[in-house]
């Protein structure tokens, strides 16, 4: 598990990105994304926390074959920090960079 401090623009807007993208199981609080990578599919579970944190549990390597998917669990911290930095830079960071950047203009 890996937990990462945002600034509270960044996390209010990444968590709605999460919201609004991402899978969730009735009564639980986290929330899991499908990530393609390299031709490769990963689901990645997050969890918001307290005080702007952001926390990513775990993800889990998906490889489909005519056999059925086999799942390969990741809990490497290199790999889960790497999997925010890409959701936060390029999903919600730009998301969240034209939601900011039309509230500037509209002032």
């Amino acid at each position: 598990m890996i937990i990462r401090q945002l600034k509270q623009e960044q996390y209010e807007c990444f968590h709605n990105y999460l919201k609004h993208n991402a899978h969730t199981e009735p009564l639980d609080v986290s929330y899991t994304m499908r990530v393609t990578v390299n031709d490769r599919q990963y689901a990645v579970k997050f969890q918001p926390e307290r005080h702007c944190k952001m926390a990513v549990l775990q993800a889990f390597r998906i490889d489909r074959s005519a056999a059925g998917p086999h799942l390969e669990l990741i809990t490497q911290g290199n790999l889960l920090s790497a999997f925010l930095e890409i959701l936060i830079d390029q999903g919600a960071g730009s998301h969240c960079c034209r939601e900011i950047g039309d509230d500037i203009r509209s002032i």
